[in-house]
């Protein structure tokens, strides 16, 4: 009887270590699953917010890149449009431009304080001009002459809303500010780009971002008074005075991208400076070769 007892509680204590045996498992797994739950949760949670952030970027890219009026083909006959189908398109197109002027101007507007009658006529010009500046009236057989005319045609259209616009803001920091950014959608582009991609622990506050912009802007602008003569006399010159000519426009390229880079250090950690110095070295080269290829230089 008593080596029954013994037996029974020798079982009992197996059963009992087997027991907690289990016990550990099982609460060594649900801290397995939970585990992976909460970090399936944080991968899902990241992949949502790069997700956005390309949405936003797609966006961002419609909103500045995006023509908002189509060129028309030469020698076609327009196609026929189904009026419903052609009204979406056209709200479309109408939603597109009030994004691109929003943010394209949103620095101007911020800071405006118009009436109502000279913020709408103020609207209706900038939309005008976009629409200029975004329409292409030549075609893929466009003779030289023909492109030359309409270019010079576009010209004297945005001069003239330019000189509206320019009636409307009376300050002359307005006047300014607008002068700096009614061509500058590819450098916005390329700015917030650069913003969300180097955010990290180091978020750039709005005021930073608007300093490094016009920042930008003013020395793109420095550059393309400089360029206005220095490209025609580069063009005509002979062939000893091309080569000057384009070391000197090479020389002010640089001095457009360090003048940029020398005031943007100050507003940036070391990590985002670096990045933006990489970015900006990469598209300096890129335009630098472009500049080059119309010259006819190598």
């Amino acid at each position: 009887m008593k080596v029954l007892c013994a037996l029974l509680a020798l079982a009992l204590l197996v059963l009992g270590a087997h027991h907690m045996v289990l016990y550990l498992d099982n609460q060594t797994l649900r801290q397995q699953v939970i585990q992976q739950q909460t970090d399936f949760d944080s991968r899902l949670q990241q992949e949502r917010g790069n997700y956005q952030k390309k949405i936003d970027s797609l966006q961002e890219f419609i909103a500045f890149g995006q023509n908002n009026k189509q060129p028309a083909s030469i020698n076609q006959p327009s196609p026929v449009t189904h009026p419903v189908r052609a009204n979406e398109f056209s709200a479309i197109q109408q939603e597109n431009l009030q994004r691109t002027l929003e943010k394209k101007y949103s620095l101007l507007m911020s800071r405006l304080g118009l009436s109502g009658q000279a913020q709408s006529q103020l609207q209706s010009l900038l939309e005008q001009r976009e629409q200029i500046l975004n329409a292409s009236s030549v075609g893929y057989y466009s003779s030289q002459k023909e492109i030359e005319e309409a270019v010079n045609r576009q010209q004297q259209g945005l001069a003239e809303i330019d000189r509206q616009i320019a009636q409307l803001l009376s300050s002359p920091e307005d006047r300014k500010v607008y002068d700096l950014l009614k061509d500058s959608a590819y450098e916005q582009y390329q700015m917030n780009n650069f913003f969300d991609q180097a955010q990290g622990e180091s978020p750039i506050s709005s005021e930073k971002r608007e300093a490094l912009l016009i920042s930008k802007l003013e020395q793109k602008q420095e550059f393309m008074r400089y360029m206005e003569s220095a490209g025609t006399g580069i063009q005509n010159a002979s062939t000893e005075e091309k080569p000057f000519l384009i070391e000197k426009a090479r020389e002010a390229l640089h001095d457009y991208k360090d003048n940029f880079l020398n005031s943007a250090r100050t507003n940036l950690t070391t990590d985002q400076y670096d990045a933006l110095r990489e970015r900006e070295q990469k598209q300096f080269d890129e335009m630098w070769e472009s500049l080059k290829a119309g010259w006819g230089s190598q």
